[in-house]
C-alpha cells in the first residue's frame, strides 16, 4: 500500500511539472537582457528579438517575453498607437489580446 501511494505521489508531481513547464521553458528561449516575440501563441512560430533601447519601434507577434530589464508597452497599431498593455521585465504573455504591431521600451 505504501509503495502504491509513493508511486501515485510521484506521478502527480510529474504531471504537475509537465503542466506548469510552459512559461518557464518559454522564458529560457528569450535571453536575459532581451525582448522577444513569436509569430504564434504559446511561444510558437518564428521568434524575433528586438532592440531594448528606450523608444518605440515596429514589432510583430502573438506572444511576447520581456527579459529586457525595462518596462514595455505592447501596441496593436504601428508607431505605438492603439490598444496596448504593459509588461514589466521578467514577465511574458503566451497569447496577446491582439496582433503586436509595435513596442515601446521605457528606460
Amino acid at each position: 500500500m505504501r509503495l502504491r501511494l509513493l508511486a501515485l505521489a510521484g506521478a502527480t508531481a510529474l504531471a504537475t511539472l509537465a503542466l506548469n513547464g510552459g512559461p518557464a521553458v518559454a522564458a529560457t528561449k528569450c535571453a536575459s537582457g532581451s525582448l522577444c516575440t513569436w509569430s504564434g501563441t504559446n511561444f510558437t512560430g518564428t521568434k524575433h528579438t528586438y532592440n531594448t533601447s528606450p523608444g518605440c519601434g515596429p514589432a510583430s507577434g502573438r506572444s511576447v517575453s520581456n527579459q529586457s530589464g525595462h518596462t514595455i508597452r505592447v501596441h496593436s497599431s504601428t508607431s505605438c498607437y492603439g490598444s496596448y498593455f504593459t509588461l514589466k521585465s521578467g514577465y511574458s504573455s503566451s497569447s496577446t489580446p491582439f496582433a503586436i504591431k509595435s513596442i515601446a521600451v521605457y528606460g
